[in-house]
Order: structure tokens, then sequence, then C-alpha cells
């Protein structure tokens, strides 16, 4: 009783279970259309930790993010199958393990929350992914962060990348603008 009374409470309370590397959602198709269960191991989730031991500013930050985010697609990739991405999107969309800018950019997210919630990150802030050229044929999207000392956003898109390549960091202004 007193169980499903704490679980009351969370759930009314508007909290959700929270992800964790010991369990969370990786997309594995095009838009994100399947998904898969998947968990990192205390010593996988070490190697991701040891990535930002000795970072003392914004810009170190940024470029271990950018290993994190390929050494996290390497190791779920193992797990779901999404080794086989290629850059861009080489494959057809039917091709087990491809995955699209959406795709890339719902797990590059998760990925950045999974970083956030441990408090590997001390000078940004994760944010929602974003979407550009929305109301056109081919809409891109990409993982998103916020510098927590100067504001500005960046753009943390591994669609560009091959799975297990760092991704592609630059100002969100400039990604905005295909720059």
């Amino acid at each position: 009783m007193k169980l499903l009374f704490s679980l009351c409470l969370l759930f009314t309370s508007g909290l959700t279970l929270a992800s964790t590397y010991q369990n969370f959602n990786a997309c594995t198709a095009f838009d994100c259309l399947r998904t898969t269960d998947t968990s990192l191991s205390e010593k996988e989730w070490k190697q991701v930790r040891g990535l930002f031991k000795g970072v003392d500013n914004p810009k170190q930050e940024r470029t271990q993010i950018k290993q994190a985010i390929a050494l996290l697609e390497v190791l779920v990739g193992a797990k779901t199958g999404t080794w086989r991405d290629l850059a861009l999107n080489e494959k057809p969309a039917e091709k087990k393990g491809q995955l699209d800018c959406k795709a890339e950019a719902t797990n590059t997210t998760t990925y950045l929350r999974l970083l956030q919630q441990d408090g590997l990150l001390k000078w940004h802030k994760v944010q929602d992914y974003v979407v550009r050229d929305r109301f056109w044929l081919v809409p891109h999207w990409t993982g998103v962060i916020e510098d927590q000392t100067t504001g500005v956003k960046y753009s943390v898109d591994s669609w560009f990348r091959k799975n297990g390549e760092p991704p592609t960091v630059v100002t969100l202004e400039r990604w905005l603008n295909k720059k």
C-alpha cells in the first residue's frame, strides 16, 4: 500500500521516472519510428565520465561533449544495431540501423540529458532539439546545448557523420543559417 501511495504521489505531481544510463530509449530507424529500450553498464558509463575529468571551461566541455556523443553512439550502436549508421542518409530508410536527422537529434538529446543528469555538464544546459526548414520538403533537426556563461546556444548535430564519429558543434545561429 505504501508503494502504491508513493507511485501515486510521483505521477500526480507531474514528475515521471527519469531515464538513466541504466535504462533509456534509443531511436533505431528513420523518423524515430522504431525505438529500443537499452542501457549501459557501470563500466561503459565510467568511460563516458572519464571524458569530463579536468574540463575547466565551456569550450573544453563542448569538445568533450563531442567525444562523449561519439562514444555513446558506439556503445549504444553495438546494442541496437545503429552501428551501421552512415553519414547523412546514405542508405535507404528501410536499411536496418540507418538513422535520419530526426532520429539522430532525438538520440543526441537523450545522450546529452544523460550527461546532464549525471552532473557531467558544468557549463552547458541541454535544450530541446530544434528543427530548421520545418515547412520545406526536407526539414533538418539537431540537438541543442546552451552555454550557461554566455547564453549562446549550440547545435550538436551527429547526422553529418557516421556512427561513432564526433558530431558537428556550431552556434545554433550558424546552424539555422546553414553556414
